[in-house]
């Protein structure tokens, strides 16, 4: 290295300095040269065999044409297993400044920073391919240096660009560069394509809409260096004529796609004129560029051009800084009209997240509703304590058995007169605030402008639902979800849990597969259940045959469970979980022969060795596992049901509230309905099933622990992994109790058990919304899985009792566990309805017998039919809708006289309904108890 290099030579150098050994090496006198990047294509191929076929290095040219004496330069570029494959990646290093020492140095420091930059373009890049924004142009069949333009361009916290591909042309970069701009994309869409012919050869500008978004038409790329370089980049954009595509620049990367579809919209409605287009508002910023508004970017605040706030104002008047000053304030009342409380004041708010506190007027309640059982029960004895004193009849006392029974059936009676007065006259504004078991108010994305926003899963278990009718509107629903979290910073994907995939006929089974694979959703489907088979043999003990004997278990599959959704579930994750470990253990034999490490793989190689892992497994299962695209599961799971619309911020609030409390495992949203049919029934279980979940979000309002019903829920993976379990019997890991009907209170119990927090949040007010029965069949069902739940978490079946006992192991754990006194009374008092409710029709039969065969001979702690149909219609017929309605108008959710004519109209349905339900809760307790099997699908 003693002489003057070449261009080809000093790039040689440098590279393998700076790529093959990361050590500092002197660099001699260079002389002349006004170029800007060379190739050393002999080396680019010795870099083939280590994965790094094409690199390039840009010059800056004020440095180099200042050089005039032997000096050196300092670069800091990427670790050489950072360099991608040939057409898919490159790095422009910008940085170059002399060095008296004469010496390269490599800051490894960065290079985290440059792992996570590479990362983001690819993603960025694969996302905007897939909406269609790098068509080719016709003249690329004769000029491929039309494709030289299409890309991403992120910029790193050194000042350095990254571009996707590599073979983006230099001149974008310098127009990025002059601008100041954090990323850049190159666009060719249709739209693009278009526009270009609709122009004419003198248009040198236009303004898209009425957006106030100006699109300068430029002949190339190169010429937007002629342009001031404190332009906003939220109100331009460049049209570059000979490139034939758009150049659209951001000052934050996280905002790139969703500026994307807002241009893609623009575009579309300045073509076809379509003014009902619903785009993604940009995301701009005033002048001041305060921390608020910057904080804010993820609320997407669109503020208004300052002559559209004023538009009679002239232009000149809007600059004298009084008038910007008040415009500020304009701007900052609109904002406020338009995103409400999601805006983000650090100094109102603070950074930190304000701390949760424990509410106690629940238990004030529940703690009111027990000493009123105790006194009414009291009062039953003390009436069976005088007849005692009168006859010495001692024999009375036999009757104290009942008690406990009798005190669980009217807990909930209780708790019910005790909350409808609470209602009607206690305070009611912790329900519009957050507490530990609560939120009624959405986390402020502003607070976190910086958070790496965690990879969510939207898992969905369905069965043999149509497509059409219900797959595709939930799966519609999930994707603007999906694309709203995406255009935050976030990445999520689906992973369908399809049950029924292998059961439906192949032509719709072909056409799940289809819809999956186009909307690049993840799936897998177990086989179907198949029990092996008992012979019977007269006579004499029967023979296996040879082929008997080599049918393998293969054959034959259980889908365990009477409930089939958690077995569904188990099957699924435990499939994902086999394929990361096959994953994991293809990467560190590729790192092991080639002496790196994971994260220094390419991201694109890392999807094919999973794909590769994944068909492995596939291989593996001999065709029982049906199974394609992205199985793996992210830090948060969403579980929704097949019939579920979810709002378009749910992924971002969720993550946001995940990130704030690390210690729940579940977000539990309270729901709407979404009705189909509109008929009479449907409209009765529609109000039934909202004051379901209103006395629910009234109840953790107060302070109870939140319920968890199985959907519309976020669970923290982790949590979910600390209660897993391997089922040696069907070798598999298992999260879901198959062996539950009520899977999700069984979950709910032993997170809770393990020091975890259920929540409930109310904040997207009915956004999630879930289907509720459409027959009066389908709800009696749905009330025979509860009770069949609620009795195998409580008791063991009859014939376990001698070596098991009565009460189930996980009930007793219950009783024992840290769980608060207060919401292990409210859970009892739920469970009891369903004994009290079943029950209802034996009573009433003994009532009849008794009453009328032994009238005179009746103990007065014997409390008539009568008297308890009083009491119940008093208070579930009056005080309660009272209660309700005086709730609801407190809430401002509609006035007290409508709700209480909603009550009034809907109680000869539910007097019919729950007069007639007692038969079937009483069928499916007996059910179990006796171990007779029922079963259900969803």
């Amino acid at each position: 290295m003693g002489h003057a290099l070449s261009p080809f030579g000093f790039v040689r150098s440098a590279v393998s300095a700076l790529v093959l050994s990361g050590q500092r090496y002197h660099i001699p006198e260079q002389e002349g040269g006004s170029q800007l990047r060379w190739f050393d294509e002999a080396l680019c191929k010795d870099l083939n065999r280590a994965r790094r076929p094409r690199c390039y290095l840009e010059r800056s040219a004020t440095v180099w044409n200042g050089l005039s004496s032997p000096g050196s330069f300092v670069m800091e570029t990427v670790p050489s297993l950072r360099f991608q494959s040939s057409g898919t990646a490159g790095f422009t290093v910008r940085n170059l400044e002399l060095s008296p020492q004469g010496t390269y140095s490599h800051h490894s420091r960065q290079m985290v920073g440059y792992a996570r930059l590479i990362q983001l373009a690819k993603y960025l890049f694969r996302k905007c391919d897939q909406q269609k924004w790098f068509e080719a142009h016709d003249q690329e069949l004769s000029d491929v240096s039309t494709s030289d333009h299409v890309g991403v361009i992120l910029r790193a916290e050194d000042g350095t660009y990254y571009c996707e591909p590599a073979s983006i042309n230099n001149a974008c970069v310098r127009a990025a560069s002059h601008l100041n701009a954090s990323a850049g994309l190159c666009m060719r869409s249709g739209a693009v394509l278009e526009l270009l012919d609709q122009i004419s050869f003198e248009d040198t500008h236009l303004e898209l809409g009425s957006s106030g978004v100006d699109l300068h038409i430029v002949s190339t790329v190169a010429d937007i260096a002629n342009f001031a370089s404190g332009l906003r980049l939220d109100t331009c954009l460049f049209l570059c004529k000979k490139e034939s595509m758009i150049f659209i620049l951001v000052d934050h990367h996280q905002v790139l796609l969703k500026r994307g579809w807002y241009v893609e919209d623009l575009l579309i409605e300045h073509i076809y004129g379509n003014q009902g287009l619903d785009g993604y508002p940009q995301t701009s910023r005033t002048d001041s560029r305060s921390h608020t508004e910057h904080s804010n970017h993820r609320v997407q605040d669109q503020r208004r051009p300052n002559t559209e706030v004023l538009p009679y104002v002239p232009e000149a008047a809007l600059e004298d800084p009084t008038m910007k000053e008040k415009i500020n304030v304009i701007q900052a009342a609109l904002d406020k009209e338009v995103h409400g409380d999601q805006l983000f004041d650090p100094e109102k708010e603070g950074q930190e997240a304000p701390k949760r506190k424990l509410l106690l007027r629940h238990a004030v309640m529940v703690s009111i509703a027990m000493i009123l059982v105790v006194v009414v029960e009291m009062a039953c004895i003390a009436k069976m304590v005088t007849e005692v004193q009168l006859d010495r009849n001692y024999t009375r006392f036999a009757l104290l058995c009942l008690v406990p029974m009798f005190a669980l059936f009217s807990l909930f009676f209780m708790i019910v007169v005790c909350g409808s007065l609470w209602q009607i006259f206690g305070p009611l504004s912790s329900l519009k605030q957050n507490s530990k078991y609560y939120s009624a108010i959405a986390p402020k994305p502003g607070r976190y402008p910086d958070l790496e926003l965690p990879h969510i899963t939207i898992q969905m278990p369905v069965y043999k639902e149509g497509l059409q009718g219900v797959i595709i509107p939930t799966i519609t629903s999930v994707m603007q979800a999906v694309k709203y979290y995406e255009a935050q910073g976030g990445s999520a994907s689906i992973f369908v849990n399809d049950d029924g995939m292998q059961l439906v006929s192949q032509d719709l089974a072909d056409a799940r597969k289809a819809y999956y694979e186009i909307n690049n959703i993840g799936w897998c489907a177990r086989p179907p259940h198949k029990e092996k088979g008992k012979k019977k043999s007269w006579g004499r003990k029967a023979e296996k045959t040879n082929d008997e004997e080599a049918e393998t278990s293969t054959s034959y599959f259980l889908r365990k469970g009477q409930f089939k959704k958690a077995s569904n579930m188990n099957y699924c994750l435990d499939f994902s979980l086999r394929v990361e470990d096959q994953y994991l253990a293809m990467v560190d034999t590729i790192c092991q022969e080639r002496g790196c490490t994971p994260e220094q793989l390419d991201p694109e190689e890392g999807n094919r060795i999973y794909q590769q892992a994944r068909d492995h497994v596939v291989a593996n299962d001999n065709g029982r596992t049906w199974a394609a695209g992205d199985v793996r599961v992210g830090s948060i799971i969403l579980i929704i049901d097949s019939d579920t619309r979810v709002p378009e911020n749910c992924l971002l609030y969720g993550a946001l509230e995940m990130h704030e409390s690390p210690e729940v495992a579940l977000i539990q949203h309270a729901s709407g309905i979404m009705q189909v049919v509109h008929n009479a029934f449907e409209n009765g279980i529609t109000y039934f099933t909202n004051l379901i979940y209103t006395s629910i979000s009234f109840a953790v309002g107060m302070g109870d622990c939140a319920p968890f019903v199985g959907h519309n829920t976020f669970i923290r993976w982790d949590a979910l992994q600390s209660i897993a379990w391997f089922d040696e019997e069907d070798k598999c890991t298992k999260f879901w109790s198959d062996s539950h009907v009520s899977e999700d209170f069984d979950v709910s119990l032993r997170l809770q058990m393990n020091n975890f927090v259920v929540r409930l949040a109310t904040y997207h007010e009915g956004g999630f919304k879930e289907g509720v029965s459409l027959t009066v069949y389908d709800e009696l069902a749905r009330w025979e899985k509860y009770a069949y739940g609620c009795n195998e978490l409580v008791f063991n079946p009859l014939y376990k009792w001698p070596y098991k006992g009565p009460i189930t192991r996980l009930f007793w754990r219950f009783l024992f566990s840290n769980i608060k006194i207060t919401s292990k009374i409210t859970i009892l008092a739920y469970i009891g309805t369903y004994y009290a409710v079943a029950s209802a029709l034996p009573l009433s039969l003994a009532n009849y017998l008794i009453v009328g065969w032994f009238a005179n001979e009746i103990d007065q702690f014997y409390l008539t039919s009568w008297k308890v149909w009083v009491g119940m219609m008093i208070v579930f017929n009056v005080l309660s809708p009272i209660g309700y309605a005086m709730l609801r108008h407190r809430m401002g959710k509609t006035t007290f006289f409508r709700s209480l004519w909603d009550t009034i109209k809907w109680t000869p349905m539910f007097l019919l309904f729950f007069g007639g339900v007692s038969f079937h809760l009483m069928k499916a307790l007996l059910c179990h108890f006796f171990s007779i099997k029922m079963e259900w699908t969803t």
